[in-house]
């Protein structure tokens, strides 16, 4: 018996690459389903990368609100991310369950607003300057 070489060994590793990214599908589909609330199915390696629409992101999420519900998930590369959409359940989400949702990961936008360590004494500023123009202070 010889060595694999040329056409083999091209097709054993395509097969061995398409069996990993299944069984990596279903590991990680099986660990989501438990936790996420129910959403489109995603790719293995992109996740729902391309199922949504970048350009038209309103109406791509209105469309999966209608199939999913107010609260879906999607998996953003290897990313999970919950949307949550209407009055009525953001309002449950992080005003009757703000303790399930304090932990979110510091996201690099935080800075840039005004939140974070460093940008306590901006916000506060920014925010009396806007009260004292609406006539608040």
């Amino acid at each position: 018996m010889g060595l694999l070489t040329g056409d083999a060994l091209a097709s054993l590793a395509m097969a061995v690459a398409i069996f990993l990214l299944l069984v990596d599908l279903m590991y990680r589909r099986a660990c989501w389903a438990a936790r996420y609330p129910p959403g489109p199915m995603p790719l293995p390696g992109l996740g729902n990368l391309l199922q949504v629409n970048f350009r038209d992101m309103l109406c791509c999420v209105n469309q999966l609100r209608h199939r999913f519900g107010d609260v879906f998930s999607l998996q953003l590369a290897w990313t999970p991310v919950v949307v949550v959409n209407g009055l009525a359940a953001v309002r449950e989400v992080l005003v009757n369950r703000s303790e399930d949702t304090a932990d979110r990961p510091p996201m690099p936008i935080y800075k840039h607003l005004g939140f974070g360590p460093r940008s306590q004494g901006k916000r506060r500023r920014g925010q009396t300057t806007a009260q004292r123009g609406w006539g608040q202070q």
